[in-house]
């Protein structure tokens, strides 16, 4: 797998690869232990069971996976996968934040390594490190156990309970398109042969070469992923497994408890 044709799309040393990924991992163990901190002082505490792991390391998995299933891949990179996303989002939902930065962490390091075009580290860090922490950020909308219990106790469909994830979903949809964008503007614009665009771009033609370019894959594939969210969010079975193997809430509530006992 990791032959020198493997690495042909990597145009900036090793090291300067090496050191592009540990300053990333150093800002990701920064970001946990402030979150972890702002968390404390809210009387909320998490634990990481071998559950949160093992969930962790599923959802990576089918993600990594469904990736390598291709239904349509643009010339220059970018493909329309298998809601190859999706795993990902649904752990994010619903473990929270904290716990997503770390798997997001290690899904953006596997996409990393999946035939990598890297022309500096910036490059690096808006078409991989970027796109794929975002994901992270849907754990900001969390699942919340009480508004799918409210929505069972009414009889309506559980979907109306998860407006979080698919506000989370809009959120990493936007700082992933951007972060292409942005990257195709400043990297990737040279030598295009692509529909209407030829040449060196510059300036508004670039700009929309990649943003049209960008959202053509990144478009439908997040599309792909919401309309299968859609169908396991209405699933009563899909929510009842979920609800009781993420133990966001009940840790929040028993550390309330305890603080309203001290």
């Amino acid at each position: 797998m990791f032959t020198g044709d493997y690495w042909e799309g990597v145009t900036i040393p090793w090291w300067q690869v090496l050191l592009t990924v540990l300053g990333v991992l150093a800002v990701i163990a920064a970001a946990i232990a402030i979150a972890t901190f702002v968390q404390k002082k809210r009387g909320v505490s998490f634990e990481r069971s071998t559950k949160d792991i093992t969930y962790g390391a599923i959802c990576i998995a089918a993600s990594f996976a469904l990736s390598y299933i291709k239904f349509f891949s643009l010339p220059y990179g970018g493909s329309i996968t298998a809601a190859s996303v999706l795993p990902m989002l649904i752990y994010c939902y619903y473990f929270g934040f904290r716990k997503s930065l770390v798997v997001s962490a290690v899904y953006m390091i596997l996409q990393f390594i999946q035939g990598p075009y890297i022309v500096s580290p910036w490059s690096a860090l808006l078409d991989y490190v970027v796109p794929y922490m975002a994901l992270s950020f849907v754990g900001l909308f969390k699942f919340n156990r009480k508004k799918l219990d409210k929505v069972n106790a009414a009889g309506k469909n559980p979907l109306l309970c998860h407006g979080g994830f698919f506000m989370g979903t809009g959120v990493y949809f936007v700082i992933r398109l951007f972060s292409h964008v942005l990257a195709g503007v400043l990297f990737w614009a040279q030598g295009i042969d692509f529909f209407g665009w030829h040449g060196d771009l510059v300036g508004a033609a670039a700009w929309g070469y990649s943003t049209t370019y960008n959202f053509l894959f990144l478009g439908p594939d997040t599309a792909i992923a919401i309309v299968a969210a859609i169908l396991l969010l209405s699933s009563k079975a899909f929510n009842t497994f979920m609800a009781s193997s993420s133990n966001t809430l009940k840790n929040a509530d028993a550390a309330h408890k305890d603080n309203q006992g001290a």
